[in-house]
């Protein structure tokens, strides 16, 4: 069997049109765009209209990750969607999509890795096409966090980090020339690795305690009343953490790679908070310029980040075919993960 590797063929993204500021959350909590923008980076996001779900946010940007890539969604064998918040508790999205995009009976997965979706997304993209198990996957990630915010003072805290929004990758088998894989001293296009983990001990620090079975009744009045279908967050924790695992991780998968942050064209990390990825970025001593930031405009949109990221670098002409790429994110679970590519 001839040896595969998974080249990212395509990407897209969507983002609601509705923009909401920090002024907007300020007539509803106590806070102001000063407090937020010190804190986090962030000066708005988007919020989806009353009944838009999270495959109906999915749909332009597969749409635009297949045109990219010169295919259709009929083309792909495979689906893997990543998402905290899916249309139904379950199915996931990713039969969902299936059935939307009138694809053929093909296999299709979710991936709860919450901010880590890209990344492990990927990585299972990546063994399934090594593996020879798909010739063209569509990953999905999409969120609709929106209705879950609780915007008083008491869900404050949350409230203003998190926006809606859409990204979606085309992820093509490929036969390596000469049975040359991507590494990161070749220009051979294609996933190079990827390096995850999970700490559960975290679980409770950063999630949403209901609907779910440890809720007696698994939902109840009681629990909406005490706010636990709302997301709650140990903020200097989480902070503490995402910068340690980040820094860590990357630093990893560039020693067993055999390459310094110095040859990395450009990184892209998850947009949870700018202040987190100003200290990995300073930690593992990259240069501005090759670190893509977008959490001003979008907020974090979770699973969507990177992949919204990706799409916007491409329209920008600051992410080209050829350049040594990595992910980087940090999320609930706690996950981890970084995947390292030649684009």
């Amino acid at each position: 069997m001839e040896r595969m590797r998974a080249v990212v063929l395509g990407v897209g993204h969507n983002l609601p049109s509705q923009v909401v500021t920090n002024f907007d959350l300020s007539k509803f909590m106590d806070t102001s765009d000063d407090w937020i923008v010190e804190r986090t980076g962030i000066r708005e996001r988007r919020f989806v209209e009353p009944g838009t779900t999270t495959t109906d946010l999915a749909l332009p940007a597969i749409q635009m990750a297949c045109s990219r890539a010169g295919v259709t969604p009929q083309d792909c064998d495979m689906i893997i969607g990543a998402t905290l918040s899916p249309d139904f508790f379950f199915p996931g999205i990713g039969t969902v999509l299936q059935n939307k995009l009138g694809m053929a009976h093909v296999p299709a997965l979710d991936v709860r890795a919450q901010c880590s979706g890209l990344i492990y997304g990927l990585a299972t993209a990546d063994a399934y096409i090594r593996a020879g198990f798909a010739k063209r996957i569509l990953l999905v990630c999409s969120e609709v966090q929106s209705p879950i915010l609780e915007r008083t003072n008491r869900g404050r805290d949350m409230a203003v980090l998190f926006g809606d929004g859409a990204g979606a990758l085309v992820v093509e088998a490929q036969t390596c020339a000469g049975g040359e894989a991507p590494s990161a001293k070749n220009n051979v296009r294609g996933v190079i690795d990827s390096l995850m983990g999970s700490d559960g001990s975290g679980a409770q620090l950063l999630f949403l305690k209901a609907p779910g079975s440890v809720v007696p009744g698994f939902m109840t009045q009681a629990a909406i009343d005490a706010g636990d279908i709302h997301p709650k967050m140990d903020g200097r924790v989480v902070f503490k953490n995402a910068v340690i695992r980040m820094v860590e991780a990357a630093s990893n998968l560039l020693e067993r790679n055999g390459i310094s942050p110095a040859e990395l064209d450009l990184v892209l990390p998850h947009q949870a908070n700018l202040r987190i990825n100003e200290a990995v970025r300073e930690k593992l001593g990259v240069s501005e310029d090759r670190v893509f930031n977008n959490i001003q405009k979008y907020g974090n949109t979770t699973a969507a980040t990177i992949p919204i990221c990706m799409s916007e670098a491409t329209e920008q002409g600051k992410l080209k075919e050829g350049q040594l790429v990595m992910t980087l994110a940090f999320g609930a679970g706690f996950t981890w993960g970084c995947n390292l590519i030649r684009w």
